[in-house]
């Protein structure tokens, strides 16, 4: 028995050491084609399990009580069993050509634009804020961007660089603008001068209401564009003195027409041929609101001498696509410059054209048999009462009469209906309301004449084969007051 249990064990010990010694043989890598390295998991077993199975022998494990050979230690780290093959050499890049040895130029580096770039001279020639109606027109705006501008002064030497501004109309500006921001620009009108040269004039007005000033922009042959001059001008178009030209004279003078202002026009006329009626006349056509001067050229040169100047002003309305112009004349006087005739028969045919039912709505100009021109007033069939037209027009008489203290007088007259005697009391009854109007508005009583004429005096009479609508518009031209307003203040 006891020699049973001695072979068993030198057998055991013998195989344990056995099996160390291959362990350490492999683990050291000395036996080629064995290694330690886990077996893939290929049917979804734990590695750790797959690993265990395989790598346990068969023989159990000894019991804990008896005495083992201790183990060899591992390495640190595992070493493979394959021997790792031979590292291979890296490829040797082919030789490139040689580079040139200058280093390589940096390109320059492009500016940021500025947060605000509306101020550099090129957008300032590129893009005026308004879209221009012609190159005249951009050439002014672009003077305005120039002023608006962080430096001013920098922009306008720009333009004068290019040719686009001139050095005297450069430092009017800037002066101009150390006092006055800028605001709209207008059109005032244009000329053309012995050299064929076309100047335009815009007024560039001061938001603030001070001193405007206005551009000369002159447009060559070659159609080359330049502002030529800048001067101040009176905010107030209608503020003129000796040394205004006669373009500033004519934008004066309608301007004076257009606010209504009779007394102001009547100071820019001279001689016989333009009246009081003609003024008062153009005063009323523009106080109802139908025309106003047109944006572009609005008043235009048809001949310039030394003493003469002559221009078409063109007017725009609604209700009617008949152009509607005034022709002036002016002339160099002692005082300056001064209107001395006025054309309206494009005017009276537009007006015409644009006729309402407002109680009749005629012109208010009519020929004075005595000559010259009178005002007329319109009243309905068989009325005596004044419509509210001829009410606002009457206000512009009133406001002469105070200012001058003249004299005037009224006539009244009616249409062909009627008997002699009732138009003759319808008359007079039509000339004393209008007396009363005046006198009504601040006008005194001792400066005012009336009488009536009936039918006497009709302003146009009808042919029998005319139609009954021309005939009731023939009437109605009849049923008027006439108020004279040639007299001397």
């Amino acid at each position: 028995m006891k020699r049973s249990i001695i072979l068993f064990l030198a057998t055991f010990l013998i195989t344990a050491g056995i099996g160390g010694g291959i362990y350490y043989a492999i683990a050291q890598g000395l036996i080629p084609g064995v290694s330690l390295k886990p077996i893939e998991n290929t049917n979804n077993k734990p590695a750790d399990a797959q690993q265990t199975a395989t790598a346990q022998p068969s023989t159990p494990e000894p019991a804990p009580e008896q005495p083992t050979t201790p183990e060899p230690p591992l390495p640190t780290e595992p070493t493979p069993a394959e021997p790792a093959p031979d590292p291979q050499p890296e490829p040797t890049p082919e030789p490139q050509p040689a580079q040139p040895t200058t280093p390589p130029q940096e390109e320059p580096a492009t500016p940021e634009p500025a947060a605000d770039d509306t101020t550099t001279p090129e957008r300032l020639i590129l893009n005026p804020s308004e879209q221009p109606r012609n190159a005249e027109h951009k050439a002014a705006l672009i003077v305005r961007e120039a002023l608006r501008s962080e430096n001013p002064e920098e922009a306008l030497r720009y333009l004068v660089e290019r040719g686009q501004l001139t050095p005297e109309a450069a430092a009017a500006l800037l002066e101009w603008s150390k006092n006055n921001k800028t605001g709209d620009i207008e059109e005032v009108g244009n000329s053309r001068r012995e050299d064929g040269n076309r100047v335009t004039r815009y007024r560039m007005k001061s938001a603030e209401g001070n001193l405007d000033i206005l551009m000369d922009v002159v447009t060559d042959r070659n159609d080359i564009v330049t502002v030529e001059s800048a001067k101040t001008a009176p905010a107030d178009k209608t503020a003129l003195d000796a040394t205004c030209d006669h373009l500033t004279v004519a934008e004066g003078f309608m301007e004076a027409v257009r606010r209504g202002d009779m007394l102001k026009a009547c100071s820019m006329i001279t001689g016989e041929q333009v009246s009081y009626a003609t003024v008062a006349g153009l005063c009323m056509v523009f106080e109802e609101g139908a025309y106003s001067l047109r944006p572009e050229a609005p008043i235009r040169n048809t001949f310039t001498n030394e003493d003469f100047a002559g221009y078409l002003v063109y007017l725009v309305t609604q209700g009617t696509t008949k152009p509607a112009n005034i022709g002036l004349e002016l002339a160099r006087t002692e005082p300056g410059w001064r209107v001395q005739a006025v054309a309206m028969d494009a005017l009276l045919s537009s007006y015409e054209d644009s006729a309402n039912e407002e109680g009749g709505r005629y012109f208010p100009i009519v020929k004075n048999p005595k000559g010259g021109d009178s005002l007329a007033l319109f009243f309905a069939f068989n009325e005596s009462d004044l419509t509210p037209r001829s009410l606002r027009q009457l206000q512009i008489v009133a406001e002469l009469l105070k200012q001058t203290g003249g004299k005037l007088n009224i006539s009244g007259h009616t249409d062909d209906v009627g008997s002699d005697r009732y138009n003759l009391r319808l008359s007079e009854r039509r000339a004393e309301a209008v007396k009363a109007a005046l006198v009504g508005f601040g006008a005194q009583a001792e400066q005012i004449t009336t009488h009536g004429l009936g039918k006497s005096q009709p302003r146009r009479t009808y042919a029998e084969d005319d139609s009954a609508q021309t005939v009731d518009y023939i009437r109605g031209e009849n049923r008027r007051a006439e108020i004279y307003l040639d007299f001397e203040s």
